[in-house]
Parts: C-alpha cells; sequence; structure tokens
C-alpha cells in the first residue's frame, strides 16, 4: 500500500476513535480494566511478551496468524482495539508501514513504544540482494533491515525490554516478570549456543533465499546470504535478476534454495527446477501460521527447526 493510501485509511481511523471516545466517555471514566491490555503488532513481540507476563497481561496480536506481515494494514475494529490498550508496542525500523501514522492518533492514555530503539540494527545497504529490476517497482523499508529478531541478541534485548515496560504498567508483578524474563533468557542464550556449535564448521557458508529476510542471521554466524529480491516480500524480480541466480547457483553448487511459507514460492521453485537444487522453506519468523501455533511452534522451536535445515544445505558437521 502506498503512503497516499495509508495516510487516507488513518484518517478514517481518526474519525472512528473520535467517535468511539465520544461514545464511551463516560464509562471510561469509572471503569478500570483489572488486567491491563497490550497490543504487539508482530509475532516475534508476542512471543517474547507471552514469555515475560503469562498471564499476567491481557496480550492482544495485531497481524492475523498466517498473514503476511508486510502487505497488512489494520480494519478499523483492530484500530479501536489498540486504542484501548494500555501499551501498544509495534517492531519499528518501516515493518509496518502503518505503525508511524498509526501512532500520532492514539490517545495520551496509551504507551507507544517502537521495538526497534531497543535492538541493534543492521543497515539494509549491506545486504546482497539481486533485486536490482523487479519490473520497475521500487519498495524500502528505509535505511536499516527490520527483521532483527532473527538475531537472538536482538531477542534478549526485546525480552529485557518488555520486562521493563510490563513493570511500569504494573508494578505489583514486576518480581514476577524479571523471573519469568530470566527464565526465558536462558533458553535464548542456549539456543544462540545451539545455533554457534551448529553452524561453526560446514562445508558451504551461502545460503539461496527468495526474500532478504535472514540478514541478521547470516551475520551473526558467518554466513552469505543472496536473496532474489529485497526486504519486502511483495517485490517481483525481473527475468534477468533470475537468470543471475540460477547461474550463481550453478557455479557454487548449491543444493537447497530457501523459500517462505507465508508468501508465493513461485520463483524458489523456478530456480530450483532450472539447477537441480531441493527447494526447502525456511521460517523468517515474521509471522506464524495457525497450523504451527496449534501444533505448539514457538521462536524456540521454530528457529531449532530453522537450524537443522541450514545444517543440512550447509552439510555442516
Amino acid at each position: 500500500m502506498n503512503r497516499c493510501g495509508v495516510w487516507l485509511i488513518i484518517s478514517l481511523f481518526s474519525i472512528i476513535l473520535l467517535m468511539e471516545g465520544c461514545k464511551e466517555k463516560s464509562a471510561q471514566e469509572t471503569f478500570s480494566p483489572k488486567t491491563p491490555v497490550v497490543s504487539v503488532s508482530t509475532f516475534p513481540l508476542y512471543e517474547a511478551a507471552s514469555a515475560v507476563a503469562h498471564k499476567s497481561l491481557d496480550l492482544q496480536l495485531i497481524i492475523p496468524l498466517g498473514s503476511d506481515p508486510h502487505l497488512f494494514s489494520p480494519d478499523p475494529k483492530q484500530v479501536v482495539n489498540i486504542s484501548k490498550s494500555a501499551l501498544f508496542i509495534y517492531n519499528g525500523a518501516d515493518f509496518e508501514n502503518w505503525a508511524e501514522p498509526l501512532k500520532n492518533t492514539l490517545p495520551a492514555a496509551t504507551k507507544v513504544v517502537d521495538m526497534s530503539r531497543y535492538v541493534s540494527l543492521m543497515t539494509a545497504a549491506g545486504q546482497e540482494h539481486h533485486d536490482e529490476e523487479h519490473d520497475g517497482h521500487a519498495h524500502h523499508h528505509g535505511g536499516n533491515d527490520p527483521h532483527y529478531w532473527l538475531d537472538i541478541d536482538n531477542m534478549i534485548k526485546m525480552v529485557t525490554a518488555m520486562q521493563k515496560e510490563f513493570s511500569g504498567l504494573s508494578p505489583a508483578d514486576a518480581k514476577q516478570f524479571s523471573d519469568n524474563a530470566d527464565r526465558y533468557i536462558a533458553e535464548l542464550e542456549k539456543l544462540k549456543t545451539e545455533y554457534t556449535q551448529g553452524l561453526k564448521e560446514c562445508r558451504h557458508r551461502t545460503i539461496i533465499t527468495n526474500h532478504n529476510a535472514f540478514g541478521y542471521l547470516a551475520s551473526a554466524y558467518n554466513l552469505e546470504n543472496i536473496s532474489v529480491v529485497g526486504l519486502s516480500s511483495d517485490e517481483q524480480p525481473s527475468a534477468k535478476t533470475i537468470a543471475k541466480v540460477i547461474e550463481l547457483v550453478k557455479t557454487h553448487g548449491i543444493k537447497t534454495i530457501f523459500f517462505e511459507a507465508l508468501i508465493n514460492n513461485n520463483i524458489s521453485q523456478t530456480i530450483a527446477k532450472e539447477t537441480g537444487a531441493t527447494a526447502v522453506s525456511l521460517q523468517p519468523l515474521g509471522n506464524i501460521s495457525e497450523d504451527e501455533l496449534k501444533s505448539g511452534a514457538t521462536y524456540l522451536s521454530i528457529m531449532r527447526h530453522n537450524l537443522s535445515k541450514l545444517k543440512d544445505a550447509l552439510e555442516c558437521r
């Protein structure tokens, strides 16, 4: 969605919020919710928030399960729900093009947190991909790569930030939040060790992905990540670009092409067919499906599943 469209929608949302505020003003003056509501935009934020809060806060995930977070915009009902939250946490780094204009319409009682201010960001310019000719359409996330949760150190920073925000929101539960955060960080540290050891000795160190979502993971473990398109999953590469990637795959003897289950995988399948490689799904964790959630999938379990696939593709010992 272009910026004009976003601003039009936000303007309509502002009118709806004003109407809701007038309608519920008297109720709000006397109503104090027992459990504070916290709205978070993405699944990684929801995972971190759940680990810290457990059942002490009412957590609301804004982007629906199974949808491509790059293409999502909230509807009026979702915006009204956000406006009733005590805390609204979003990914930032231009991942949600609707969040910046929306935050200026929210009531003063809703505290807004841009989580990208609490993590270590990578610039988009330094990452290698072959999307210079994607049918004439330019898509930009600004100067930084927004997929920062795939660096486990950043996930730890997210959990720490959540713990501090939640403690300020509900001081009576501060000890519980601190204990929960410590336990989850210990699990993340364990996961980090597994990645360090698992990707230490590999025959190959180059991964091919359809969309440039794995830069943080590659940087953390000394891998080269080459993607067909850039940071936005809705980009369409040219035939020339695809041909260049096919040539690279053949030259380097790469046997695995990674794609993402929640977005169109035609590009990866085409490259795999032309090179004799195998197309394998790799979860960037910007969102997960309802089936994944029902099966008990978490950030930790999916990251371990990703590690297993990476070790196979890179022929690690």
